[in-house]
């Protein structure tokens, strides 16, 4: 009698070494690299965090107190804020995508990785004044057109709870961070922008930001529905010197602008009017 196992150990699976690749599943911080690799090239990516080091070491203080514990650096954890954002990562996907690129940490002096709640509070305590001179900088080192500029306004969260997660367990954050910001088309620079708590409707920074705009003499201001008054399309018109771009409520039936507006954009037709 043969007692001899001829039993394949591959087909077996006795001594075959899975990973959660085999099961269709991949760690977290691989499958974002393979992400970010697909979206954004490497190099650009490298190009990005030089950028925004660069600028945070101008406008930020090395560290935010003399009694602070100095593990990481101010300009440091700001460039991993602004990272996170670029490839719309999660707090936690950054900290390990960081661990394993040597060349980040190389680059930004990093010691070890911070854990993602302290870029979490770095969030919670970094002021909009912070963010504005950031910007003025930028726009300083730029040429700007503003020949056509757009409004528009996006949340933010601190929160690392995926979003139906959050849903099911009912602890939907209800506040969060708005920031309205007015944006050159050709460019992609933020020309203004307004960062407060939200939820809030995008029309109560619209006619601070459009008189804060006017100066860049803009032909054409686009917004969204949402930016659909009397009011904005009044301030647009008169003191932006500018033609309104925005898509028409269901139910407008009164005001001057917002009857004589168009329904849709075509800068060349526009042109050929005012010649």
């Amino acid at each position: 009698m043969n007692l001899e196992n001829t039993y394949s150990p591959v087909n077996s699976l006795f001594s075959k070494q899975l990973n959660l690749s085999d099961f269709s599943f991949e760690k977290p911080a691989v499958k974002k690299i393979k992400e970010i690799n697909k979206n954004i090239k490497p190099n650009k990516l490298f190009k990005f965090i030089k950028y925004v080091f660069k600028y945070s070491k101008i406008v930020l203080n090395k560290y935010s107190s003399h009694f602070s514990k100095h593990d990481f650096t101010q300009p440091v954890l700001f460039t991993l804020l602004a990272v996170k954002i670029y490839t719309r990562s999660t707090y936690r996907q950054i900290t390990d995508l960081l661990e394993l690129s040597d060349k980040i940490q190389k680059y930004l002096h990093l010691k070890k990785v911070p854990h993602y709640t302290t870029l979490q509070k770095f969030f919670q305590r970094l002021p909009t004044s912070i963010l504005q001179e950031l910007n003025k900088q930028i726009l300083l080192n730029h040429q700007i057109n503003g020949e056509i500029i757009n409004l528009d306004g996006s949340g933010f969260t601190n929160d690392y709870a995926e979003k139906y997660y959050a849903i099911i367990r009912r602890k939907e954050r209800k506040s969060y961070v708005k920031n309205h910001i007015s944006i050159d088309v050709e460019s992609r620079l933020i020309l203004h922008f307004a960062a407060q708590r939200g939820p809030r409707f995008d029309t109560r920074f619209a006619i601070a930001a459009i008189r804060n705009i006017k100066k860049y003499n803009p032909k054409y201001i686009l917004a969204d529905r949402a930016y659909d008054t009397e009011p904005i399309r009044k301030c647009i018109n008169e003191e932006a010197k500018a033609q309104d771009q925005i898509p028409l409520k269901t139910r407008a039936k009164t005001g001057h602008y917002r009857l004589k507006s168009k329904n849709k954009f075509n800068k060349k037709s526009t042109q050929e009017e005012t010649m």
